[in-house]
């Protein structure tokens, strides 16, 4: 797995996922904090990263442009980071079948309760 962390999603998120993904990179790694979603949207597609965020935008994205890249969308997402890496964490497995499979779906919607 090669997540790109969209900026609404604390780059301290990275640290408990880097052991379970090949890559996991924050848009501010990259230079990419403050810019378009169009542009890290391209940056992700152009250099093989799939996108965790809280931002529609990248739904309204991925359904009218279809993927690369996948689009992991978080709703009631406003957590500290130990509980949202916990719920990441426990759906390891969902999120690896998710981004490694051959499907026609490019977006998957997690809830946090």
């Amino acid at each position: 797995m090669r997540l790109l962390l969209d900026e609404n999603i604390s780059w301290r998120l990275a640290a408990p996922l880097r052991p379970h993904c090949t890559t996991v990179l924050h848009v501010r790694d990259i230079g990419l904090d403050h810019s378009p979603d169009t542009t890290i949207w391209r940056y992700a597609r152009q250099n093989n990263f799939d996108l965790l965020t809280k931002d529609e935008d990248f739904v309204r994205l991925v359904l009218a442009d279809g993927f690369p890249p996948r689009v992991i969308a978080l709703q009631n997402a406003q957590v500290p980071v130990a509980k949202l890496a916990t719920f990441l964490l426990e759906r390891l497995p969902q999120l690896q079948r998710f981004l490694s499979e051959q499907t026609e779906f490019g977006l998957l919607s997690l809830r946090l309760s």
